[in-house]
């Protein structure tokens, strides 16, 4: 018999020992609606489940998921993955998962799965596994309601929730300022969102500017209390957590705070032994255990208001005093009240209306608040700097013109041909203004006119420094003497060709690129709600704006070119190589800034501004590398109106050439004395060049043809030494002959 029941007792102890072991398997998960590092609502939720863990000491490490009310997709998942990671206690702590945490519990209601779900409400379908966490705040509400009437300056407080189907949060509230202070002044609006950090901080700032000076709220972060300090009053902490350790007692008057721990070392206890309570039900409260307490006043909060706030938290300890569900104005909005003059606390839950005062106090809602959207545009500095700028510099191209005009036949003037250096100046100009419309504000007209101001202003710029040393390189690199005649009128075309070349690129840019102005948010610094205002055009246009750059690439390494021949010409006014070379690399070193700014992704204020100064800068020293050293010397050597110029060297193919065929006229006439040709004295002089005004172009070639004649005539009778010399050559034609080969040579001012 012993034996017997030494045998039962032992089936007992093992049978309640392996109970015991496969009811210790608890792991805990966590679903929040924000990020735990809110410091607010979710963070307090995830620190329970931190120190629950702790103190049961489970081997099974808990999990979290969060800024689940971002998306129905990433809140389903996070169901799923918790499910599949094993665990076995779902703790549900945001009212947007509501819905879908009965779903899964309904579909899981078999399995050892126990879940704690946020809501107010038993659901109604049988799950005895659920737990229903009731977190009513209505109590800390009224408390904070109350302490803002009593400490409120301007008679206006204020309420910010997600929307009014939680209106009863914001009703307890004002409620408890109106029983603080019968005639107070109640403002309150909406954000749609439990979490839109952005949204609250501005619907806050909305109602301070009604006057509100202390605001409750119903949001998982502390947004709207940021404002209300930033406007230089005491805010609230109404988040569940000690916002006082953030701000500072000098900044938050009193806080609530939520402590979830308790909670869950309760739930997850009755897990790992298996005595779940069915259908159980857990609502805050103020008392001891009710998860709900206050944290201590600031020092700027007076006594005698701490003494009224403190008995009124002691008397709502009482769960039978409802003052937030008991008041006449809820007839008002359609209730009616039974016989101790409240509503039902369902009715009190469910309600989505806001109080609308009485005679004594009014209510003022402004609904749901939306941040309108802010243009941003380009800073005021930038644009009033690049404007000035460009302005001074149109300024002295201005003044530049007029020199030249004045000065045109100084000698340094007229060896620079004073049409083109026009046309130089001009081009500048246009270079100018566009930098100053790209300063603007884009729109489809600045879009397009910057485009059109800069490139061709850029090649009348540089096509007419090219085209004019061009002539200067043609005639001075000349080691056969050919005569050449090249006028203004023979050049215009060229520069016409160039920007008929630019102006067709442009056209095929704006024709099929469709350059345009597009309204763009979230681009540089901007919020998404801001935007901003930007030039684009189709992938057409980009192929344009390549082969546009490449177009402008090559006048550049022509004109390098063009620079490194002339600089050879022995004559000082009219070797530009230096200036001209020193033009091209600075233009050519900030094109290696502005084409990778404009194909990166960089901000496109500081697009703007590096494209604008850059432009500025090259063409504002190119200014003075041509025009500066000019007028330099007509102030230091005097203008020199109407006076030829001379060589200084025989360093260029011009003047060496001249001097061989000299000393080879010299040799012809000695080896000729015997055979009694008349000899041609040549003396040696300086190469002149000597200028005439743009009106003898004609004149000038009428020359040319005679001296040609002259000379053929002359070489003819050389060539055939059986022919007797013709004597009766004319004294004219002689001395022309004489004035060439001892190098004076006519030349237009517009040969040169």
């Amino acid at each position: 018999m012993k034996n017997l029941i030494s045998i039962i007792l032992l089936i007992i102890i093992l049978f309640n020992y392996s109970k015991f072991v496969i009811s210790k398997h608890c792991k805990i998960a966590v679903l929040l609606s924000g990020d735990f590092s809110d410091l607010g609502y979710n963070y307090q939720f995830n620190e329970a489940r931190v120190k629950a863990e702790s103190i049961l000491k489970l081997t099974d490490f808990s999990i979290y998921y969060k800024n689940l009310d971002e998306s129905e997709e990433l809140s389903e998942a996070s169901f799923k993955d918790a499910i599949a990671q094993g665990a076995n206690l779902i703790v549900v702590a945001s009212n947007g998962q509501t819905a879908m945490a009965l779903k899964y519990a309904k579909l899981y209601k078999d399995s050892d799965i126990y879940w704690i779900i946020k809501t107010s409400a038993r659901p109604v379908d049988d799950l005895p596994k659920v737990a229903v966490l009731d977190f009513n705040t209505d109590r800390a509400h009224f408390t904070l309601g109350y302490f803002a009437g009593k400490m409120s300056k301007s008679g206006v407080v204020g309420f910010v929730s997600p929307g009014e189907y939680i209106a009863s949060n914001g009703n307890a509230f004002y409620l408890g300022a109106k029983e603080a202070r019968s005639n107070i002044t109640f403002v309150t609006t909406f954000t749609g969102s439990w979490f839109n950090p952005e949204v609250a901080y501005k619907a806050a700032q909305m109602l301070i500017s009604n006057g509100a000076d202390f605001l409750g709220m119903s949001q998982d972060d502390m947004s709207v209390q940021k404002a209300v300090i930033d406007s230089g009053s005491l805010g609230l902490g109404v988040t569940g957590y000690p916002t006082r350790l953030i701000y500072g007692s000098a900044n938050i008057g009193l806080s609530y705070i939520t402590d979830w721990t308790q909670v869950f070392v309760t739930y997850a206890s009755h897990v790992i032994n298996d005595t779940w309570p069915d259908y159980d039900y857990y609502r805050t409260s103020l008392n001891p255990g009710g998860s709900l307490l206050f944290d201590e006043y600031s020092y700027l909060v007076p006594q005698s208001i701490r003494d009224l706030v403190d008995n009124e938290i002691e008397i709502l300890k009482n769960e039978s005093f409802n003052p937030f569900r008991c008041n006449p104005m809820y007839i008002d909005i359609g209730y009616k009240l039974d016989v101790n003059g409240c509503i039902s606390y369902n009715e009190f839950e469910k309600n989505q209306q806001v109080l609308k005062g009485d005679k004594f106090s009014k209510t003022i809602n402004f609904g749901t608040y939306t941040i309108p959207i802010e243009f941003v545009d380009y800073s005021s500095s930038m644009k009033l700097g690049i404007t000035v700028t460009s302005s001074i510099c149109i300024f002295l191209c201005i003044i530049s013109i007029i020199i030249v005009l004045i000065f045109r036949t100084a000698r340094i003037i007229k060896s620079a041909s004073p049409a083109f250096l026009f046309l130089i100046l001009i081009g500048c100009i246009l270079i100018f203004i566009g930098c100053i419309i790209f300063s603007q504000s884009p729109n489809e007209g600045t879009c397009r006119a910057r485009v059109w101001l800069l490139s061709v202003g850029y090649t009348i710029f540089l096509g007419s420094l090219l085209v004019k040393n061009w002539r200067i390189w043609l005639l001075f690199d000349n080691p056969k003497l050919k005569k050449r005649s090249i006028t203004n009128w023979k050049l215009y075309p060229w520069v016409a060709g160039i920007l008929a070349a630019d102006v067709l690129i442009l056209a095929f840019w704006q024709g099929l690129g469709n350059i345009r102005s597009e309204s763009r948010i979230g681009i540089d610094s901007l919020t998404k709600y801001q935007y901003s205002n930007v030039c684009s055009s189709d992938d057409q246009g980009s192929i344009a704006l390549y082969i546009l750059l490449v177009f402008h690439g090559i006048k550049l390494l022509v004109a390098c070119f063009i620079s490194f021949k002339i600089k050879v010409v022995d004559i000082d006014e009219f070797n530009e190589s230096k200036p001209i070379a020193s033009s091209v690399y600075i233009i050519t070193f900030c094109l290696f800034i502005v084409i990778p700014l404009m194909v990166s992704p960089q901000s496109v204020a500081s697009q703007v501004t590096t494209i604008c100064v850059c432009a500025i800068v090259t063409t504002l020293i190119s200014i003075i590398l041509l025009f500066g050293s000019k007028f330099y010397k007509m102030i230091t050597q005097g203008a020199a109106l109407n006076q030829t110029f001379a060589s200084n060297s025989k360093s260029s193919s011009f003047s060496q050439s001249l001097e061989k065929k000299k000393t080879g006229e010299e040799d012809d006439s000695e080896s000729s004395e015997g055979n009694g040709k008349k000899e041609i004295i040549v003396t040696q002089q300086s190469v002149l060049a000597h200028f005439s005004s743009d009106t003898e172009d004609d004149d000038n070639e009428i020359q040319q043809i005679d001296e040609e004649k002259v000379e053929e005539e002359i070489s003819g009778n050389n060539d055939d030494n059986t022919q007797p010399k013709d004597n009766n050559v004319s004294v004219v034609q002689s001395k022309r002959l004489s004035n060439q080969l001892n190098g004076e040579i006519e030349i237009d001012s517009n040969n040169l």
